[in-house]
């Protein structure tokens, strides 16, 4: 069987926002190989990328994740389960997980931008070079290190995503895409919106095993 991994790895920060939550995804932008053939997906594992120094926002966005694909059938395991959170992951380790998790496939979803009216505080936006985004090892590291220089949202924000897929075969890129998540009131509204919007789209896309 081609396995995949999904690796979720998002630069998702604390929101800080009033009102009732009314959040809404919806992926605006996105990339895949032509020549991917596709409906061998059913096994993944989530993966966010966060600041070292917030395990529980990691915890809870994996979960949030792993939810949305085991609502729709897709077998799903949170990364916290098994590696720590506190270091970075080499990539003999990576294949040992991928082995013994018997997973197909990486969700890397990190945060890309905010809406230019927001207030971004105590950090900064960063983007890789493209050429980094093909091979999920470079831009697994590359996302750690933009996570932990990473600051916060405050005040109501609109909130884009980058979320790359991976087959753990070869690593290389099978699917990319652009998320804008409108007025959440919290993290977990994020997470949520962003979860049913991503599991639906790959599925419509033909990408998961029937």
């Amino acid at each position: 069987m081609i396995k995949y991994f999904i690796l979720v790895s998002i630069s998702l920060l604390i929101i800080i926002t009033t009102g009732c939550s009314g959040a809404k995804t919806d992926i605006i932008g996105e990339w895949q190989p032509e020549n991917y053939k596709k409906g061998a997906i059913n096994n993944v594992l989530i993966l966010g990328i966060f600041s070292m120094d917030k395990p529980l926002l990691r915890r809870n966005f994996e979960n949030g994740i792993t939810q949305a694909f085991e609502s729709d059938g897709i077998n799903a395991t949170p990364s916290m389960d098994h590696m720590p959170y506190d270091v970075k992951i080499d990539s003999t380790t990576f294949e040992k997980y991928f082995k013994d998790l018997k997973v197909d496939a990486v969700v890397v979803s990190r945060l890309l931008a905010v809406d230019q009216k927001r207030d971004y505080q105590s950090g900064y936006l960063y983007t890789v070079p493209f050429s980094y985004y093909y091979g999920f090892y470079s831009y697994y590291y590359s996302g750690i290190a933009y996570a932990n220089s990473s600051g916060y949202l405050s005040q109501d924000v609109v909130v884009v995503l980058e979320t790359n897929i991976y087959d753990t075969s070869d690593k290389q890129l099978i699917w990319s895409g652009i998320s804008e998540t409108m007025d959440p009131d919290k993290a977990s509204d994020v997470i949520y919106s962003f979860g049913e919007t991503l599991v639906s789209k790959l599925k419509k896309e033909g990408y998961f095993k029937k």
